[in-house]
């Protein structure tokens, strides 16, 4: 266990310093009374090998064959038609603001 500043970890995971601050999964710790954050090296190299988690909307999951065949029987959910009018009416709204002077 050897404890490690912000400069250190930022260089050992070849991360910038504001990249550190702003990614909350990244094991850190604080001192008490103090604002310095302080990473484990173990800890870190331990978050390295699990790997980072990806967002799953941006990796779309992989659909067989077999797959495509069973949905292509169901129908699309049926949207009432909506006129334009009934949809959104901001002609009168009014714009919210804290000073009622601006409303």
């Amino acid at each position: 266990m050897r404890p490690l500043n912000l400069q250190e970890a930022a260089q050992f995971l070849r991360m910038s310093k504001s990249s550190l601050y702003q990614r909350k999964d990244i094991p850190r710790y604080r001192r008490p009374g103090s604002r310095a954050l302080l990473f484990d090296q173990d800890e870190l190299e331990m978050w390295l090998k699990t790997g980072r988690v990806e967002c799953e909307s941006v990796a779309a999951p992989a659909v067989s064959p077999s797959q495509s065949a069973l949905h292509s029987n169901i129908d699309p959910i049926s949207v009432p038609n909506i006129s334009a009018s009934d949809a959104l009416d901001i002609r009168n709204a009014g714009v919210y603001h804290r000073n009622p002077l601006y409303r």
